[in-house]
């Protein structure tokens, strides 16, 4: 019998799909240049912190429906089912479902309007391992090696995702970032 949407899927999420914070679980084309963008970044100063690396496909699809029933941007019905995660979203109650989907998006602390208008991916590069959510800091400038070894400044900014030099610094190292999701760079900005 299937179980109700809620924080039960949380507690779930987090013992039988869980990401992963290991670069060495990156695809292996990805992981070098990861490897080397962070090690350019820590050698110029700035502490890099690594939230999540590779995605359980079955965590990327509870993220994703429980925010878009959460948000009223689709009913229970509609979403899918997925092989081997049991899950009700229809608690009988259009309020009902709504609130047991916001459970789980406060739970997994998934972004909402206003920080994130757009669902969390089914498809989404952490699944395939080609993205990384990494949080860098550092203080008043930052003087970093871009993979061709010449010397780039760039000045710290709270909003990563105005950063644009930060980003032409990853980019040449083959790490894109995603400009709408803070922490999130990939092999392609996606």
């Amino acid at each position: 019998m299937a179980t109700k949407s809620g924080k039960y899927w949380v507690t779930w999420a987090n013992s039988n799909a869980l990401n992963s914070n290991s670069i060495s679980d990156l695809d292996s084309t990805f992981q070098p240049k990861i490897n080397a963008f962070i090690k350019a970044l820590k050698d110029a100063g700035a502490t890099v912190t690594v939230s999540t690396t590779k995605r359980s496909p079955k965590r990327a699809y509870l993220f994703h429906w429980s925010w878009k029933i959460s948000q009223g941007k689709c009913k229970p019905q509609d979403a899918k089912s997925m092989v081997g995660v049991d899950i009700d979203w229809d608690h009988g109650d259009a309020a009902k479902s709504k609130a047991g989907a916001l459970e789980m998006v406060r739970g997994f602390g998934l972004a909402v309007p206003p920080r994130s208008v757009f669902p969390p991916s089914l498809s989404s590069n952490h699944i395939q391992g080609k993205a990384i959510d990494m949080t860098i800091n550092w203080k008043n400038n930052l003087k970093v090696k871009k993979k061709d070894g010449t010397v780039m400044t760039i000045a710290y900014m709270q909003n990563v995702n105005g950063n644009s030099m930060l980003h032409k610094l990853g980019e040449s190292y083959g790490v894109k970032k995603l400009k709408s999701d803070a922490p999130h760079w990939s092999y392609n900005g996606r």
